[in-house]
C-alpha cells in the first residue's frame, strides 16, 4: 500500500499520522531522493534499486523523502509513480527531518566496520533500522550487512525495550528479546583489533555450558569459566544471541 504524508508534512498538521493508522510505524525504511526538490523519476530510481538489490524482499519496504517545507513536493503527487511504487509494494512518506524514523538515519555506504557497528547500537537501542544512499551503488558485502536476516529479526522484535550497559561499560551492551531471550553486543572503539568478553553472572547467567552465536559472522563461542570472550576488529561489534 502507497502512503504519502502531504498535509503540512507533521502528525500535527494532519491530524493522526496516516502511517500508523493502519499498522504501527515500520522498523525498517530507507531515505530517497534529495530532499524537498525531488522529482518523481529520482525516486523511482531510488525505490527500483531497492528492489533490485534485494532489499525489499528483506523488509525495506518503507521509502521516506525528507521534506521539511510546509507543503509536500509537488512533484511527488505523481500518479504513474505512486502506481509503480504500490505494484512494487513499497510505501512513501514524506516526512520531516526531525521525525523519529529519520532523525538517527544511518548512511549505508560507510566502511564496514562502522556500518556493523551502527546497526548494532540501534539494535541495542531498539530504534527504527533506516538507512540512507543509493541502494543501486552499494557493493555486495554492504547489501548483506543491511540486509542480515538475523539482525534484521532482532531488530523486528516484538518486545521493544532498549538495552542497557553492561556494569556502566558503554561498549557492553544486554537487552532482552522475545520471551525470555538474550543479545549482547561487544563493541570495540579502540584502533587495534581486541578481545572482548563478559562474565555469565554479569547478565545474570550462570553455568558453563552457556553458548552465543555472533549474528554478524556465524561464529558459535562457549563460555569458559564463566566468562564469554570474542575476537572484535577495531570500530567493529559482535552481536552475540546467548543460547
Amino acid at each position: 500500500m502507497l502512503a504519502v504524508v502531504a498535509c503540512g508534512l507533521s502528525a500535527s498538521a494532519c491530524g493522526a499520522d496516516p502511517r500508523s493508522a493502519e499498522e504501527p510505524t515500520p522498523v525498517l525504511g530507507w531515505v530517497v531522493g534529495d530532499g524537498c526538490a525531488t522529482p518523481p523519476d529520482r525516486v523511482r530510481a531510488d525505490g527500483d534499486g531497492i528492489v533490485a538489490r534485494g532489499l525489499a524482499d528483506a523488509g525495506y519496504r518503507s521509502l521516506y523523502v525528507v521534506c521539511d517545507a510546509a507543503q509536500a513536493p509537488a512533484a511527488l503527487d505523481d500518479s504513474a509513480l505512486h502506481a509503480r511504487l504500490d505494484d512494487q509494494g513499497l510505501r512513501l512518506s514524506v516526512i520531516p527531518s526531525n521525525d523519529a524514523d529519520v532523525s538517527a538515519a544511518m548512511r549505508a555506504d560507510i566502511p564496514l566496520p562502522a556500518l556493523r557497528t551502527a546497526i548494532t547500537r540501534h539494535v541495542m537501542a531498539a530504534q527504527p533500522l533506516v538507512f540512507s544512499g543509493e541502494a543501486a551503488l552499494l557493493d555486495h558485502a554492504h547489501i548483506a550487512t543491511v540486509a542480515n536476516r538475523d539482525v534484521l529479526a532482532i531488530g523486528r522484535d516484538s518486545r521493544r525495550t532498549a538495552g542497557a550497559p553492561i556494569n556502566g561499560d558503554d561498549e557492553r551492551f544486554s537487552r532482552a528479546i522475545g520471551s525470555q531471550g538474550l543479545i549482547v553486543s561487544l563493541t570495540n572503539g579502540e584502533s587495534a583489533a581486541r578481545d572482548m568478553s563478559f562474565d555469565l553472572d554479569e547478565v545474570n547467567l550462570a553455568g558453563d555450558v552457556v553458548a552465543a552465536t555472533d549474528v554478524w559472522t556465524g561464529r558459535r563461542v562457549h563460555a569458559s569459566g564463566g566468562t564469554i570472550t570474542v575476537p572484535v576488529a577495531s570500530t567493529d561489534s559482535a552481536l552475540l544471541r546467548i543460547g
